[in-house]
Parts: structure tokens; C-alpha cells; sequence
């Protein structure tokens, strides 16, 4: 029997067959791009901030399929690491992109990555692979001459310039500025430019505030409605030939608790438990359980929890023990669980909130990972 491909994707960065429940964020994304390449104005950036696992990459990944597929527009793109600078590598990921516009035939469309340049031919279909040599030394230019180069290149072929910024909340408020300023101080009104950025929600936080992306056009982007869920599990399933029944889908969509990451997690073992099936069934969803929530364990549980200082194991732990026994929990409640004033330990739902380990509903705090007050409870333990 011929095996169908598993059409869910939980790798990191992949993007699902059907970007469900971001219609907002594109629609800002496609309205920036026709205000850069019809309007002929530079249109405010775009920050799109939400926890670990809602897919802001991947709204960053279509911000520059979008540019590509409708305007042949080339994306430059960083990802900001921990306690590295992240200029430097964008003002010479701008040089490349102005040399490859510069030695391009007119027409193509790009997409420039860590170590090569994919041009993908309009009408083609094919991709080609462009290395280059020598790379022209990025600590001779600075970030706003680079921009210039790379603009003034892809004006040159009538075209625009699209740049992504991710995980910036791992930038130094300094550098953020910094970045900033450039944008406000060096790019024209009328430039083909859109400029989208991505990261956690402590980007938003009153001590890393940068003035000029305060006028920025802010996204935030978190769990899936009830029927966004039921969309991404139902609607890739059928395009790759098989039906989901409305009791394994309910079942699989409750549990995913309109997590992004968890729907392809639980997509992808109930695809796998269905093989030879015509159908996802509720038993093949009910199989698929115990797999899925050992994937989301050793990956997303553990590394949010390790990601916690041992303060804020404490909270994390008091939040899920509340959670398990009462099915609420509020700062107060927490509070009183740990012995101490609220004004004492609001330092620490503040972080955890900013991080997007935890996420309020109204009072509540609630994880926005489906599973993990459970694991805390059952498995961690705050370090010493």
C-alpha cells in the first residue's frame, strides 16, 4: 500500500499546509507591500509578538513569499542570536543582496539566506544555487550604508527590498535602538521597503520601549479559536486524501488546546497511527495521544522550564499545582500559595508572562503550552 505524505508539519520553522487564525497579520503584511510597491510610500514596520510555538516565523516566512510571489521582491532576513550582535550580520546580508541584485538578470526573484542566494526564475520553476567568493568584508560598512546599497540596487532593477528580524526580543536594548534609528533617520518616505519583525512579547516591555517602533503596526498572535483548530487538523488531512471524523477532530483539537505547534504535533501522530486508512478515527486519535504528549514533553516542556529561573520554577510549579486542584489560578492565588505579598512575587508572573510561558485569561494565568501544568506537576522540580 502506497504511503500517503504526512501533510502536518512540527519541525521548527516549517510552515503548515494552511496558516490558519494569522488572517489579520497577513492581510497588515500584504497591505504594507502594496503601499511599498504601488503607493510608492515606505509603510511603518511590522512586529509580530507572541510565545514560543504560535508560528511567528512562519508569519515571517510568508511576509517574504508574499513579496516574492507578488511583486518578485527579494527578502533579506536575520535571526538575532543570544549575546551577539546583530547588525553587523544585517548590514552584510544587505552588501550581498546589493552585489547579487547588481549581477543579476533583470526579473528574477530572491531569497537570501545564512549562506547562499536561491533565485527562483519567474516561469521556471527551477531554483539555482549562487556562491559567492568573497564576500565583501561587513566591517567597513554601517547598517544605514548598507541599506542604501541594497535599496538603491533593487531600485535600480525597478524592484523592492523586504527585511525580517527575528527573535528580536534577544537584542540589546542599546543595538534595538540603535536599529531603530537607522530605520527613522535614513530611510526616505518613498523607499520599496517593508521591514517586519518578530519576537516574544517582552519586546513590548516599558524598559525595552524603543520610540520609532512604537509608531510600528504591532501583531500580537497566540492561540487558535475552535474553529481556526478544527481548520488546521481538518483541512490539510483532506487535501492530502483522508477525511478526520468529528470525534477524533474534536478530540484532537480539545487537546491540542489551540496550540499551533500542538495541532501539527497531534496531526502528525494521528496521521502516522491512521496508515491505510481513509479515515483519521477516534481510536486512531486516541493512539496517538501518548505519542504526541512525549514529543511535546521532551521538546517544548522541558525547555520552557529550564528556561526558568529557579524563582520562577517556584511560580511556574504554584501556578500548575492551582491549576490541577482548583482549575483556576490567579496572581493573588499564587501569591498565597508561596507565603508571600502579590506585590512581592509580581516581578515573576511579569517575566513569565513577557517570556510567553504563561498567558492571562482576564485574572487567570493560564499556560499556553496544552499539558504542561500537568507535566510540571508530575515531573518537575524547582531548581535549588
Amino acid at each position: 500500500m502506497a504511503r500517503l505524505p504526512n501533510p502536518y508539519r512540527p519541525g521548527f520553522n516549517q510552515a503548515p499546509l494552511l496558516l490558519a487564525g494569522r488572517d489579520d497579520v497577513i492581510d497588515g503584511a500584504v497591505d504594507a507591500l502594496e503601499q511599498a510597491a504601488l503607493d510608492a510610500r515606505t509603510p511603518r514596520p511590522l512586529v509580530v509578538v507572541g510565545s514560543r510555538g504560535v508560528g511567528k516565523t512562519v508569519v515571517l516566512t510568508r511576509v517574504a513569499d508574499l513579496a516574492a510571489e507578488r511583486f518578485g521582491w527579494l527578502t533579506v532576513h536575520v535571526e538575532v542570536r543570544p549575546h551577539e550582535p546583530f547588525t553587523d550580520l544585517l548590514a552584510g546580508r544587505l552588501l550581498e543582496a546589493a552585489a547579487v541584485l547588481t549581477d543579476a538578470p533583470p526579473g528574477p526573484r530572491f531569497e537570501v539566506d545564512t549562506a547562499t542566494v536561491r533565485a527562483r526564475l519567474a516561469g521556471v520553476g527551477a531554483e539555482l544555487t549562487l556562491r559567492r567568493r568573497a564576500p565583501e568584508p561587513v566591517r567597513h560598512a554601517s547598517l544605514g550604508d548598507a541599506l542604501h546599497r541594497a535599496v538603491d540596487a533593487a531600485l535600480a532593477r525597478e524592484s523592492g527590498l523586504v527585511l525580517t528580524v527575528d527573535e528580536v526580543q534577544l537584542a540589546s536594548h542599546r543595538e534595538l535602538a540603535g536599529f531603530a534609528a537607522t530605520l527613522q533617520e535614513r530611510t526616505p518616505d518613498d523607499w520599496p521597503l517593508v521591514v517586519a519583525l518578530a519576537g516574544l512579547p517582552s519586546v513590548r516591555s516599558p524598559r525595552r520601549s524603543v520610540t520609532y517602533l512604537e509608531r510600528a503596526a504591532w501583531y500580537e498572535i497566540g492561540l487558535l479559536d475552535e474553529r481556526d483548530t478544527a481548520r488546521a487538523l481538518a483541512e490539510p488531512a483532506a487535501q492530502a486524501g483522508r477525511s478526520i471524523s468529528p470525534a477524533a477532530l474534536d478530540l484532537l483539537a480539545a487537546t491540542s488546546g489551540g496550540y499551533p505547534y500542538a495541532v501539527q504535533v497531534l496531526g502528525h501522530y494521528a496521521w502516522r497511527e491512521s496508515f491505510g486508512a481513509p479515515e483519521i478515527t477516534l481510536d486512531h486519535a486516541r493512539a496517538a495521544l501518548p505519542r504526541a504528549h512525549a514529543d511535546l514533553a521532551a521538546g517544548l516542556y522541558q525547555a520552557r522550564w529550564d528556561d526558568a529561573s529557579p524563582r520562577q520554577q517556584e511560580y511556574l510549579a504554584a501556578v500548575a499545582d492551582l491549576l490541577g486542584r482548583t482549575g483556576e489560578a490567579t496572581g493573588g492565588d499564587v501569591a498565597r500559595l508561596l507565603g508571600a505579598e502579590p506585590s512581592a512575587v509580581s516581578y515573576l508572573r511579569d517575566r513569565l508572562l513577557q517570556k510567553g510561558t504563561l498567558y492571562a485569561d482576564g485574572r487567570a494565568l493560564r499556560f499556553p503550552t496544552p499539558g504542561m501544568a500537568q507535566w510540571i506537576t508530575d515531573h518537575a522540580t524547582p531548581d535549588a
